[in-house]
């Protein structure tokens, strides 16, 4: 599954949040399919999607190689083991 990477700043991305977790639940959840994010005040959002055409849904994204993921996230939407198998949970300090 490929993996999407959106800078939003301090801009909000409801609008998106939404529509990734309507797509989540119409295809059942897959395993893989995820929404994370990094920063607070300064986010950006990253998407695995099961196909890369579903990109189109979210205007603004781009495609990245895996090696550019970050260790460390939220999880937004998706299931915490397939988050935990690839990333650690952001540290509060």
């Amino acid at each position: 599954m490929p993996w999407f990477k959106r800078h939003y700043g301090s801009a909000d991305y409801r609008p998106e949040f939404d529509c990734f977790e309507q797509m989540f639940a119409s295809l059942h959840g897959p395993r893989e399919m995820m929404m994370i994010s990094t920063g607070l005040a300064d986010t950006t959002v990253y998407l695995n999607l099961p196909d890369p055409k579903l990109v189109a849904m979210y205007p603004g994204f781009t495609e990245i190689e895996p090696a550019n993921l970050p260790t460390e996230a939220t999880l937004l939407i998706g299931h915490q083991d397939a988050f935990q198998e690839r990333f650690r949970f952001a540290s509060r300090d």
